[in-house]
């Protein structure tokens, strides 16, 4: 789709699960440290039964898909910024429930916000993630945006 084919209240969804070998990815990648991921015991004496995901690489992994959506597949787009949502408290991202590695997650994008900057477009694009077993929202993202090239 082109910038000006997008419109707010506009929402896309897609399917993800992140595997315990995604997670072992992510964590090389990212180089996050945290102790209960090094320390099964500590993990399982805090009531985590196996491979917590992060917060974060649920976000990564989200966004990689709506980038495959066929309405964003072949925009030139980026990343401009993760701006707090002044109806929100200025706020941007909560984490409001444990995901477990191999657990399936329903994500669904929604356009909150769109306008043009210096020949770009920018959309602001709110991310809802539950877990389809029990319909949980775990995190909630608020105007992620996006730089989107301008096609003439």
């Amino acid at each position: 789709m082109r910038f000006e084919d997008f419109a707010v209240g506009q929402t896309f969804a897609a399917s993800i699960t992140i595997t315990k070998a995604d997670f072992d990815n992510y964590i090389s990648f990212a180089r996050t440290k945290n102790i209960l991921h090094e320390n099964q015991q500590l993990a399982e004496k805090e009531g985590i039964k196996c491979t917590m995901l992060p917060g974060r690489s649920i976000i990564a992994r989200s966004e990689g898909e709506m980038t495959r959506l066929p309405a964003f597949s072949d925009c030139v787009m980026l990343l401009y910024g993760m701006d707090g949502d002044p109806a929100w408290s200025n706020r941007n991202t909560r984490f409001l429930g444990e995901v477990y590695a191999g657990e399936e997650l329903g994500v669904k994008f929604i356009i909150s916000e769109k306008k043009e900057d210096r020949g770009y477009g920018i959309l602001a694009i709110d991310f809802e993630i539950s877990r389809v077993r029990d319909k949980k929202m775990v995190v909630v993202s608020r105007k992620n945006l996006y730089r989107i090239k301008k096609v003439p």
